[in-house]
């Protein structure tokens, strides 16, 4: 049986403020309406209304509130522990929070790249700019993922069988590449995958969850003509494929490529939510993994407003290494990602001297691969802490 306990707010009163803790509960509207003010964020701001969901992912993950919540009426609230999630048998309220994470992670996703649009172009917006598949193409083959390319053209020409003109364009870009084989059948839905291979691009999502038993997986788009790194997966990780659910997703849509010979188990949607229903740790688990794509979401808007190089980096480490300890404990850290990988999330044109200015953190190393390392966690905090006290803007809330 579910324990919580329901709380009256007043209209104008404040339900939760910016910066304190969620002591491991979050809130379920009963009745009436509030509005989510994120002030970091250029005073974004979101209105929820009777079924919705608030606090959910600070509480999950422990950290405080990123957004101060006031009443827009006379307001009704749930009150639930996150530990209260393993307990619930009732479908339709496992379904609840499962749109809630997924809406805040294309949410907060959509205001990242309205961030990422200012630092690429500050002075210059073309809402109907049109979206160009010819340019993809050769963006993703400049990077060396030519089965991306090969797969978006092939899409492309699927969708427009009458567009003579790029169908002429694209035959001479890609007339010399060759789709990588497809995956041979290990056993099951388990798959081993070559070295290239694309999953699924930004003209098609997949229904599908993968489950990365062995390998690495890179997750790109392309926004104002730049490829951004999303995310770097590797074993034990799970890679969403499905299309994203917003009205407004045209940039959050994404290109998922195999970075090395990698084993990775398909499981169907349906699949996936009749094991969450059942197994009662492996939701809790699926709830972490969400709050924490949200949580690293917002430390990439978060980045944009420090005021160096290094401040920039620090932020981005920080929320790569909680990803990691979110189901390990490790004192050290070899990342997937490189520094053009985190350049690319914030905007910045990837210079040699940026790995001087990056290296003033004592506690990171850069790899004779070219991939960042962590090797006393403990330090990095404290220079993290340091890195707070520098900077005008507050790096945490």
């Amino acid at each position: 049986m579910l324990n919580y306990k329901s709380i009256n707010f007043s209209k104008s009163s404040t339900i939760f403020i910016e910066g304190q803790e969620p002591k491991y509960t979050f809130y379920i509207i009963k009745k009436g309406s509030v509005i989510v003010y994120s002030y970091f964020a250029d005073n974004y701001t979101i209105e929820y209304k009777e079924g919705e969901i608030i606090g959910l992912f600070n509480a999950v993950l422990n950290e405080p509130y990123f957004s101060t919540v006031k009443a827009l009426e006379d307001v009704e609230v749930i009150e639930m522990n996150i530990n209260e999630i393993e307990k619930i048998d009732t479908i339709s309220l496992i379904n609840k929070i499962y749109d809630y994470l997924i809406i805040n992670i294309e949410r907060w996703l959509s205001r990242y790249y309205y961030f990422l649009h200012k630092e690429n172009s500050p002075y210059y917006h073309n809402k109907n700019k049109k979206f160009d598949i010819i340019e993809m193409c050769k963006i993703y083959l400049n990077n060396g993922f030519n089965d991306a390319s090969y797969k978006l053209y092939q899409k492309y020409i699927e969708l427009n069988p009458n567009d003579e003109n790029k169908k002429q364009e694209l035959d001479n870009l890609l007339k010399n590449i060759k789709s990588v084989e497809e995956p041979e059948n290990v056993e099951g839905n388990i798959y081993k995958y070559k070295k290239g291979y694309c999953l699924y691009t930004e003209l098609q999502g997949k229904d599908n969850l993968y489950s990365i038993k062995y390998g690495k997986v890179g997750v790109y788009n392309i926004f104002d003509s730049k490829q951004v790194t999303r995310r770097i997966l590797s074993a034990e990780d799970v890679l969403n494929g499905y299309s994203p659910i917003s009205k407004n997703s045209k940039y959050l849509f994404t290109t998922a490529v195999v970075l090395e010979d990698s084993i990775i188990q398909l499981i169907k949607k349906e699949e996936a939510m009749d094991w969450v229903q059942s197994d009662r740790n492996l939701r809790l688990y699926f709830v972490k993994m969400m709050s924490m794509r949200i949580y690293s979401t917002i430390s990439r808007i978060r980045a944009f407003n420090a005021n160096n190089i290094v401040s920039k980096f620090v932020i981005i480490i920080e929320a790569l290494i909680k990803t990691e300890l979110l189901f390990k404990s490790m004192r050290k850290i070899n990342f997937q990602y490189n520094i053009n990988d985190i350049c690319s999330m914030i905007g910045i044109e990837y210079k040699e001297s940026i790995e001087t200015d990056v290296l003033k953190i004592k506690s990171l190393e850069i790899s004779k691969e070219g991939y960042l390392k962590v090797n006393n966690i403990e330090e990095f905090y404290k220079e993290y802490e340091i890195y707070k006290q520098r900077n005008s803007y507050k790096i945490d809330n």
